[in-house]
């Protein structure tokens, strides 16, 4: 809850839905953590037929997938020239390439032949290989052969003979597609007149900027196809409001109740979870859960140094030992923040799709997309990424799990990339995102039936009402 964030019954009962919980009331205004000014999005239900009409998915494709800033990947997995990825989105497929130097250097493209359409290439990841004289960095059609540069150029027609002369004249390459990238993320976006990514991103790059994520590694990276559309899955995970019935191995130490929720500019919105405190719904704040021992002793703290400390005071704890866990692997980042950034969930949504959790030692990546043909399904991916702690014997926690099946093993160094895995059972979601994947399913159920008449939101979820707004604008309804 942070040493200037202590929730008491009083504040509880006295609830003000213009102003909701204020994790952090002696922020200084304008500042990272300080309480965004209230947006109202009213109390209408949400339509059901959102959630799975083809026509609404056909509005949503053109009007919006097509016209905004899509995460696609990490520079991380794009460390040499002739390195790429690739990305898909809806019926489009993409191929993203370092070609250069730096942030500059990455671009994207179709991933479409020119010549008859074929994919040019089909796996996650790959290499071109660097060396041009032994045939590196050229990407190569396994149709008919033709070859493209790095650049996107035609380098290559095979047997260039057989063609009219008129009907290559234009020696036709990959096309484009406009790329950026911010804080190792890189974004594409299929309108060439969009905005910068920066304008798009509004306060996000500011409150998130002493949080290095070039230092954070890939520890676990999954993908899936749900039976949900992806609204839907989206919904279930920038709300907190399910945290009491869905992780109730999580209430014991982190704030289910007294969420901070703010709403930026241009879709985009945050929710502020305290950890490392009982939480205000718990009848007895003052003693210490043994969970949250066990959580202080995973970074290296001893509980019997906090004796002092009362259950809803053990940030503290909490705060302390981060900072120490953090100057023995010499990650220095850690003293730019505050306690409670060093402590606590900074969730944040970049519209249309993608909610990043930032910790201080590590990041949770969730992404959001639409199926190709099919509005009841959507593609769901998580990618994990901590703060190394090689040259050690501590182990590092899987913030989209928690728990003792979380960890690393000893000495995680983050220099082996893992594949993207399809999870097979709930068991290999992890724990944490195992008990959203069960219902997320179910709710797209309750969502088609003819019983439902469409959300009734508290503003506990107003940013799924914020999101909604900025897509209706999108496609012209407001």
């Amino acid at each position: 809850l942070g040493p200037t964030s202590c929730f008491d019954e009083r504040r509880v009962m006295g609830y003000d839905y213009r102003v909701g919980f204020v994790t952090y009331p002696d922020a200084e205004p304008g500042s990272p953590g300080a309480k965004a000014p209230y947006i109202d999005h009213g109390t209408e239900r949400v339509d059901p037929k959102r959630f799975y009409s083809a026509q609404e998915a056909a509005l949503e494709w053109d009007h919006m997938w097509t016209k905004s800033w899509l995460f696609v990947g990490l520079t991380h997995d794009l460390p040499e020239v002739g390195d790429w990825f690739k990305a898909d989105y809806g019926k489009e497929s993409f191929i993203i390439v370092r070609n250069g130097e730096g942030d500059e250097g990455v671009s994207a493209f179709f991933n479409v032949c020119p010549h008859r359409g074929n994919r040019i290439v089909h796996s996650d990841f790959g290499s071109t290989g660097s060396d041009a004289a032994e045939g590196g960095c050229i990407f190569t059609c396994d149709f008919h052969g033709w070859k493209f540069g790095i650049d996107g150029r035609n380098v290559e027609i095979r047997d260039e003979m057989i063609f009219r002369p008129e009907a290559i004249a234009h020696r036709p390459g990959l096309k484009a597609v406009k790329c950026s990238v911010w804080n190792s993320l890189v974004f594409i976006n299929m309108d060439p007149d969009a905005k910068p990514l920066l304008e798009h991103l509004d306060v996000i790059p500011e409150h998130l900027a002493p949080y290095p994520f070039e230092k954070y590694r890939v520890l676990r990276d999954i993908e899936t196809c749900w039976d949900a559309n992806w609204k839907t899955a989206l919904d279930a995970f920038i709300e907190f409001y399910h945290a009491d019935d869905v992780h109730p191995q999580v209430a014991p130490f982190t704030e289910t109740l007294g969420c901070q929720y703010d709403l930026y500019a241009n879709g985009n919105s945050r929710m502020i979870i305290p950890i490392g405190s009982v939480p205000v719904r718990f009848e007895d704040r003052e003693t210490v859960p043994e969970g949250m021992k066990a959580f202080l002793q995973f970074y290296g703290g001893n509980p019997d140094d906090f004796l002092h400390l009362k259950g809803h005071e053990y940030n503290k704890a909490f705060a302390q030992t981060r900072r120490q866990w953090a100057k023995r692997h010499g990650y220095d980042h850690f003293d730019a923040m505050t306690d409670d950034q060093v402590n606590d969930d900074w969730n944040y949504f970049i519209f249309p799709n993608i909610t990043i959790n930032a910790f201080s030692d590590s990041l949770l990546l969730q992404i959001f997309r639409p199926h190709e043909t099919d509005p009841r399904k959507s593609y769901y991916r998580a990618i994990s990424l901590c703060l190394p702690v090689g040259g050690s014997q501590d182990m590092v926690m899987d913030p989209g799990q928690f728990g003792p099946e979380a960890v690393s093993p000893p000495g995680w160094d983050g220099s082996i990339r893992p594949e993207k895995v399809v999870p097979q059972t709930l068991e290999d979601f992890g724990s944490v995102l195992a008990q959203d994947a069960v219902r997320v399913p179910e709710v797209q159920k309750g969502i088609e039936s003819s019983a439902f008449d469409g959300y009734v939101l508290s503003e506990s979820e107003n940013r799924i009402r914020h999101y909604l707004a900025e897509l209706d604008r999108r496609i012209g309804r407001s």
